[in-house]
């Protein structure tokens, strides 16, 4: 499998937001406090259509949460 180049289209803080799901679901094993990286939490990071549907669905909800309730 050839490695793919993956971009993060959000705002920092949606970045941040974004790495601190990311540690709280991250099951990896670390030695020496080095991540390996393996979880399926950290493997999201590297599908670019995943990413681009997170932060779809991130502006879709609150777009949907505004329209709904008037916010």
């Amino acid at each position: 499998m050839v490695p793919t180049m993956v971009f993060w289209h959000g705002d920092a803080a949606e970045q941040v937001a974004l790495l601190q799901a990311v540690a709280h679901n991250c099951t990896c094993s670390s030695d020496d406090g080095i991540v390996n990286g393996s979880c399926p939490a950290h493997r999201a990071l590297l599908d670019q259509r995943w990413l681009d549907g997170l932060l779809f669905a991130r502006y879709l909800s609150e777009r949907l949460l505004i329209d709904e309730f008037c916010l």
